[in-house]
């Protein structure tokens, strides 16, 4: 008989896996368990964070910088008086429905670029030092989208991992009562599935807060984590030097371990091994780092 979470797994899994399908089969699942904030999470991914915009999860961040264009010399960076000014302008969370995310990865050609609302605008002219009013848009790279598609089937994968580790597996379309008990000690806030900062010394672990729950952070689990993703990658058609990239990357990783740095530091480094593998289409791989 088949199993709802499983199917789901299975379907994040494959390379060509249709996020938006596996979204509202997502979106059943939670129903069907009553876990709320996690559903009202896959419905804000569907339909966009247009009216909870300080909802927007940090992985749909992304970093580029503010151009205008001027008539004689074309796009040129905006050049503010502060750094803390040019930090504010840097960063935009974008709020669109993955739907439109996707198609625009897909179509996309060279910079991503993003208008502004006539009042960020007008705050800008008044902190920079442009003399005239020039067009102006918010340009990125367009590998920040297709992150943001990874990040959401890396949410959806370790969400079903531990559904199934509870055992919830949903046999047929049904959960039993005991199923829906045992799904509400799975965490629903989606910090807990793309990833986690994490502040402060440590020696041996550290534990990080989120809204409702915690996460420890432990040396022995990184280790085995990047053994996963090592054997996992011989399998991965990529190129020479994409391969011999990823290599450096993990070394790296392993050498901030054994150092025993902070867990943000080693965080950090996994998040650019992720991104770098996302972008490489080592999609598989990248999964395991969540």
């Amino acid at each position: 008989m088949s199993s709802l979470v499983l199917d789901l797994q299975q379907e994040v899994l494959k390379p060509d896996c249709d996020v938006l399908n596996a979204l509202r089969k997502a979106h059943l699942i939670a129903v069907k368990l009553q876990l709320p904030e996690f559903d009202h999470w896959v419905c804000s991914e569907l339909n966009g964070y247009s009216k909870e915009p300080e909802k927007i999860p940090h992985y749909r961040e992304i970093r580029g910088a503010l151009k205008v264009h001027n008539p004689y010399h074309g796009w040129s960076a905006v050049q503010f008086q502060t750094n803390q000014q040019q930090e504010q302008f840097s960063v935009r969370k974008l709020r669109e429905p993955l739907s439109q995310i996707i198609e625009l990865s897909r179509t996309i050609k060279g910079e991503l670029g993003i208008s502004l609302p006539a009042e960020i605008e007008e705050m800008i002219y008044r902190s920079s030092d442009m003399p005239v009013r020039l067009d102006m848009m918010f340009c990125a790279n367009p590998v920040c989208l297709s992150s943001i598609v990874e990040q959401v089937k890396n949410c959806l994968l370790e969400w079903t991992i531990r559904l199934e580790k509870e055992g919830v597996i949903g046999e047929g379309m049904r959960f039993s009562r005991e199923e829906t008990d045992m799904a509400k000690k799975v965490p629903q806030t989606i910090n807990n599935y793309y990833g986690t900062v994490v502040n402060g010394d440590i020696k041996q672990s550290q534990v990080v807060s989120g809204s409702n729950n915690t996460i420890s952070f432990q040396y022995g689990d990184v280790i085995d984590l990047v053994g996963k993703v090592k054997k996992f990658l011989v399998q991965e058609q990529l190129s020479t030097d994409d391969r011999d990239n990823a290599a450096e990357l993990i070394s790296e990783i392993e050498t901030k371990i054994a150092q025993q740095k902070k867990p943000g530091i080693i965080c950090a480094a996994l998040s650019r091994l992720r991104d770098f593998l996302v972008a490489g289409g080592a999609n598989v791989t990248a999964a395991l780092i969540v």
